[in-house]
């Protein structure tokens, strides 16, 4: 089969190639933001709040009163305190993960047969950030909050321990529990960004 060879001719007429037509209309995003103010911060004086389903630094819920049933129905086999982690060592997460090995997960019986999660290690340096460990917790316990400045002087800062894993999504959830859940917080902060959308009806 032959390849058509298509004329700059066939598509513009005279007038459209003396005026620039074609280059005017490739242009026509940056004409339109010429005299528009930037909308650039000025890091790290400025920070703007990301949306509450941003994902950033992993949390670990913990036990507060507002486990869902599906934690409630296995308490009496999972030996917990108030205030700690919820985790119960089903290593789902660590299942769902394109890179299992940033999760270190370690589990003891104790003497009244219940088990107790003693270790939740999490090596954000193979971290995708794709949220799938959080969307296969069956228990609710894993979340990802908005604390994106992850930098560090040594790699182990970027091992999240569990006693920093519960104090990232206490905290998340202090500030921001109670909004929407939502991309944007509200439609001012997106249009400041983003500008007025106006649906087609």
């Amino acid at each position: 089969m032959a390849i058509k060879k298509v004329d700059r001719k066939a598509f513009l007429n005279i007038i459209e190639t003396v005026l620039f037509v074609d280059f005017i209309k490739g242009l026509s995003v940056t004409l339109k933001n010429l005299l528009r103010r930037p909308i650039t911060t000025n890091y790290p004086v400025e920070k703007l709040t990301p949306p509450k389903r941003y994902r950033g630094a992993h949390g670990h819920f913990v036990w507060d009163g507002t486990e869902p049933d599906s934690l409630r129905a296995i308490e009496k086999f999972m030996s917990f305190e108030k205030g700690k982690s919820r985790c119960v060592a089903c290593y789902m997460c660590q299942t769902a993960c394109p890179m299992p090995t940033l999760f270190r997960i370690e589990a003891v019986q104790m003497p009244d047969g219940t088990k107790k999660v003693v270790r939740f290690d999490m090596n954000l340096l193979n971290c995708l950030f794709c949220g799938l460990c959080v969307d296969a917790c069956p228990v609710g316990c894993l979340t990802m909050t908005d604390l994106y400045e992850l930098a560090g002087y040594s790699r182990r800062s970027a091992v999240l321990k569990m006693d920093k894993l519960e104090e990232n999504a206490i905290d998340w959830k202090k500030r921001r529990g109670n909004e929407p859940d939502r991309i944007w917080i509200d439609d001012e902060h997106r249009e400041r960004l983003w500008g007025k959308i106006e649906w087609s009806g």
